[in-house]
C-alpha cells in the first residue's frame, strides 16, 4: 500500500473534512522530523474531501486511498494501523495541526524510553475552547495503567506515537452497536497493557473544537442510547482487565468496573448518570457480563435466589452484591408468574424479594412497608417479556400532611400513567393494566406545597406513600 521504508506511518481518516485537511497537511509537511510516510484514508467515497488532498499527492511520501464503503471513524482508523509496516503509526485528525518539532520531540522520546509504548504531547484546544489537555504519564505494573486509563478517559495519547508492535498485540479498536461510541478509551486501555505511556511535555498538539463533531453528537443523544454505550463500556473494561485479573479475582473486577461506573467522584467523567437507577443499571451490567465472561460465584449467586451479601467489602462489591440480589429478584418473579400467572410482593421489613426491586427514593423499610423519602422514587418491576399483567400497588399515606396525590408512570411495553389519591391513615390502592416487556421502570412522584413558617416560606412535600406490597397476575 505504501513505502515501508520510513520509520513512522503517520495515519490520516478523512470523512467530510475538505474545508480543514489542506491546512492539516501542510502542518505535516513542515514537520522536521523527515521520517516518515503519510497514507490518507478518505471515507465512504467523498470526493470533495479526496479534491483537497489532490494538490498534496506530487509529494512522493503522501498517498491517497478512497474507501468508497463507508467504515466510519472506527473502521477507518482500524484500516490505516493495519497498513503500518514501520517501527511506529501516528494518528493524526484532519483537522488538527502540530509545531513542526511535534514528531521529532515525540520519536526522541521514543528511542530514550524503549519500554514505553506511546509517547504523546499536551494538547491545546482551539476555536471556542481555550484550555489546555493534560495527560500524565501512566506507568506502573498492567493492571494499573490499563485501571488509570479506564478511569480517566483521557484519550490524548491516542493522537500519539504509538509503536507498531504494541499495536499488533492490541489489536483493533472494538465495533459495537453504538457507533463505537468511547471505544478509543478501550484501546488505549489495552495498549496500556503492553507497556507505558510517557507524556512529552508541552502543548504541541492543537486540536479544534467542532459543535458538529462525533463525539459532540454523542453527548446529545437521548438517554436510552447513552445508557447502552456506558454498559458498553463497563463490559470493554471488564474485557481489558480480564487477562490481567486471577480467576479468583474476577468478581472484584466486576466490582471495580461497577464502582466506575456509577459513583460520581472527583476527575470522574460519567458519560451516563444511573443515580436515578443504580441497581437496575449495575443490574443490567451484571447481567450482560455474565453473557460474555465466565463468573460463576456471580451466576451461582443468582441461580440459588440467596440474598445474604456476598462480595461486600471490596471495591463496588456492595452494587455487584445489590445487582446480584436484584437479579435473583427478578428471575424469582417471572417464574412464578409464568409458572402461576400471579405473585405478590412485600417491601416490609424482612422481605427481601420486593426491597432488592427498590431505587432511589425509599426510607429503610419499617413493617408498614417502604416509605418514599421526599418527592420521588422508583422500582423496578420484571415483568414478562410477553402477555398483558394487572399491576395492583397497595401502601399507606406517609408525610406530615398524609393527604395527596402520588403520580406513578410505568415505563412499560406500552408506558402507563395514573395518579393514586391517598388521605387519612387508611390503606389505599391503585391499579393498572401494562404489558409485558421485561423489566419496567416505576417511578413514584409527589407534588410540592408551600408552608409557611417563622422565617418565610418552603416547599416540602405534600403527601408521601408508605408501599407494603404490589400485586402483579395475567390481566
Amino acid at each position: 500500500m505504501i513505502e515501508t521504508d520510513a520509520r513512522i506511518l503517520i495515519g490520516v481518516p478523512a470523512f467530510a473534512g475538505a474545508a480543514h485537511i489542506g491546512e492539516t497537511l501542510r502542518s505535516i509537511a513542515a514537520q522536521t522530523c523527515r521520517d516518515f510516510r503519510v497514507l490518507i484514508s478518505v471515507d465512504g467515497g467523498d470526493r470533495d474531501t479526496a479534491a483537497a488532498c489532490a494538490p498534496f499527492l506530487d509529494e512522493p511520501r503522501v498517498v491517497r486511498v478512497m474507501q468508497e464503503e463507508r467504515l466510519g471513524w472506527d473502521g477507518n482508523i482500524n484500516w490505516l494501523m493495519a497498513q503500518a509496516r514501520g517501527a511506529f503509526f501516528c494518528y493524526w485528525q484532519q483537522d488538527d495541526v502540530v509545531t513542526p518539532d511535534y514528531l521529532a520531540a515525540l520519536l526522541a522520546a521514543a528511542d530514550a524510553n524503549p519500554a514505553a509504548v506511546c509517547l504523546y504531547s499536551d494538547l491545546q484546544w482551539t476555536e471556542g475552547e481555550t484550555a489546555l489537555a493534560v495527560c500524565p504519564s501512566v506507568t506502573g505494573f498492567a493492571r494499573d495503567r490499563a485501571l488509570a486509563v479506564l478511569e480517566s478517559m483521557n484519550g490524548v495519547p491516542f493522537r500519539g506515537l504509538i509503536r507498531t508492535a504494541a499495536i499488533a498485540r492490541t489489536g483493533p479498536i472494538r465495533r459495537t452497536p453504538f457507533e463505537s461510541a468511547h471505544e478509543e478509551f478501550v484501546w488505549l486501555a489495552k495498549l496500556a497493557r503492553e507497556g507505558d505511556l510517557l507524556r512529552v511535555p508541552g502543548p504541541l498538539y492543537y486540536k479544534r473544537k467542532h459543535a458538529g463533531s462525533v463525539s459532540t453528537r454523542w453527548h446529545r443523544r437521548e438517554p436510552a442510547w447513552k445508557r447502552a454505550v456506558w454498559i458498553e463500556y463497563g463490559l470493554g473494561m471488564l474485557e481489558t482487565l480480564w487477562p490481567l485479573v486471577a480467576e479468583a479475582e474476577r468478581e472484584v473486577a466486576l466490582g471495580v468496573v461497577l464502582d466506575r461506573l456509577c459513583r460520581p467522584r472527583e476527575g470522574r467523567f460519567l458519560f451516563y448518570d444511573p443515580a436515578a437507577e443504580p441497581v437496575a443499571f449495575a443490574a443490567a451490567v451484571v447481567a450482560q457480563a455474565c453473557t460474555r465472561f465466565a463468573l460463576p460465584a456471580v451466576a451461582a449467586a443468582i441461580a440459588s435466589g440467596d440474598t445474604a451479601p456476598r462480595f461486600a467489602g471490596g471495591c463496588g462489591g456492595d452494587l455487584l452484591d445489590r445487582a446480584v440480589q436484584r437479579l435473583a429478584a427478578s428471575a424469582a418473579v417471572r417464574r412464578m408468574l409464568e409458572d402461576t400467572g400471579t405473585v405478590e410482593l412485600g417491601f416490609a421489613a424482612g422481605a427481601a424479594a420486593g426491597r432488592a426491586l427498590l431505587e432511589h427514593g425509599w426510607a429503610a423499610p419499617d413493617a408498614a412497608g417502604a416509605p418514599m423519602q421526599g418527592r420521588s422514587a422508583a422500582l423496578t418491576l420484571p415483568l414478562p417479556e410477553t402477555g398483558s399483567w394487572r399491576v395492583v400497588f397497595a401502601g399507606l399515606p406517609s408525610g406530615a400532611r398524609r393527604r395527596g396525590t402520588v403520580s406513578i408512570a410505568i415505563d412499560a411495553g406500552a408506558p402507563a400513567a395514573l395518579e393514586w389519591d391517598i388521605a387519612g391513615r387508611v390503606e389505599s390502592r391503585v391499579e393498572a393494566v401494562v404489558d409485558g416487556r421485561g423489566d419496567a421502570a416505576v417511578r413514584f412522584t409527589v407534588p410540592e406545597t408551600v408552608a409557611a413558617w417563622p422565617l418565610g416560606l418552603r416547599r416540602e412535600p405534600a403527601a408521601g406513600i408508605t408501599l407494603d406490597r404490589i400485586t402483579i397476575s395475567r390481566a
